[in-house]
Parts: C-alpha cells; sequence; structure tokens
C-alpha cells in the first residue's frame, strides 16, 4: 500500500482529520502486513501498541487455565485495536492478536499518540472518537452477552459485521458467541431452515 492509498484510506475512516493532521498521524505509524492467522501482538509482552486496521480482520483472545483459547474481540477494518491492560493498566498483554485473513494495519505506539493528542485537536478529537468507540463496543459485548441467547447473538453480529461471518472459521465465530462449534452449526441449520 503506497503512501497515497494510506492517506486516502485515512481520510475515508476519519473525514474530519485535515491533511497536516494525517501526515502527523502517519509519522508515528508502521505499516505492516499479515498473512492469514498471524500473531500481531503477543500475550506476555510489556507492549504499548496498537493498531488500526486498513484491511482484513483480527481476533484478540486469552488461554484460559485448561489452555483453551477464549476469544475476546473481532475487529475490521477502520477500527483500532489493543490490549486495554497493557496501555492503560501498565501489566503485560493478556490478548494475543492474531490475523483472520489478509490483514493489513498501522501500527503505533500509544504514548506517540497521545502526545500528538495533546498537540493537535484533530487527533485528540481521534483519539477521543476511538476510546469511546472502545467502551461502546465493550458495553454492548457485556450487555449482549447478559440479555441475547446465542442465536440472537449471532443474527446481531451478521447485522453489524457480517465481514467477520466471511473471515472467521467458524470455531472462532462459535467461541465468540459463547458457545460450542456444534450449538453453533445446530443454529445455522436453523436459520437457513426458517
Amino acid at each position: 500500500m503506497g503512501l497515497l492509498e494510506l492517506k486516502k484510506a485515512l481520510k475515508d475512516f476519519f473525514p474530519f482529520l485535515s491533511l497536516e493532521e494525517i501526515d502527523l498521524l502517519l509519522s508515528i505509524c508502521e505499516y505492516k502486513s499479515y498473512p492469514s492467522k498471524a500473531i500481531i501482538l503477543k500475550s506476555g509482552k510489556f507492549s504499548k501498541m496498537a493498531f488500526l486496521i486498513l484491511e482484513g480482520s483480527v481476533r484478540g483472545y486469552i488461554l484460559n487455565e485448561s489452555g483453551i483459547e477464549k476469544n475476546i474481540l473481532l475487529r475490521s477494518k477502520g477500527i483500532f485495536v489493543a490490549d486495554a491492560d497493557a496501555i492503560f493498566g501498565h501489566q503485560p498483554q493478556k490478548l494475543t492478536i492474531e490475523s483472520l485473513d489478509q490483514t493489513r494495519i498501522l501500527m503505533f505506539s500509544v504514548s506517540d499518540f497521545e502526545e500528538l493528542a495533546n498537540k493537535i485537536k484533530g487527533i485528540q478529537h481521534l483519539y477521543l472518537e476511538s476510546l469511546k468507540e472502545a467502551v461502546l463496543r465493550l458495553t454492548y459485548r457485556v450487555n449482549s452477552l447478559i440479555t441475547m441467547t446465542a442465536e440472537e447473538r449471532y443474527l446481531d453480529l451478521m447485522t453489524k459485521n457480517p465481514q467477520f461471518l466471511k473471515d472467521a472459521y467458524d470455531k472462532y465465530i462459535a467461541n465468540y458467541l459463547g458457545i460450542t462449534p456444534v450449538s453453533f452449526s445446530r443454529i445455522k441449520k436453523n436459520l437457513n431452515r426458517s
């Protein structure tokens, strides 16, 4: 992806940024490309890195005491991704973040991002919007796990994020929904009959 394509992608995602602000944002970023199933950020590291997904999708998971992966997040293009424990809790990263398909990102240090946000109004707006978006996604995720059935969560995912259903393996989607792959298969069959 060339510089002009990067600038256009950022302008499309964040139309409120000026071209100068986009240049400043790019100055703290490193463009990276990952094949499917590549680790982008690994658990256990003291990393204060975040990234913006330009293309593709990622999942963030933890390993429970039994060594079983539990998907915590699924994200696609135009979304910022990081491990909140590592960034705000000054702890080792808990999530392993992995690409689900060919994924292109802009990686940056959160401290560099915050430094820019303290100086540049448009970047400050971007920083605040990214935090709001993260809180809304987290709140929605908790509410959906408490108030919706697995089938309702799947239908909601189909509406809100159809890209994941195209990019992710069924076992990842089932795990994210909090059900077994067999239950997920049953839900899909029932919906196809309807």
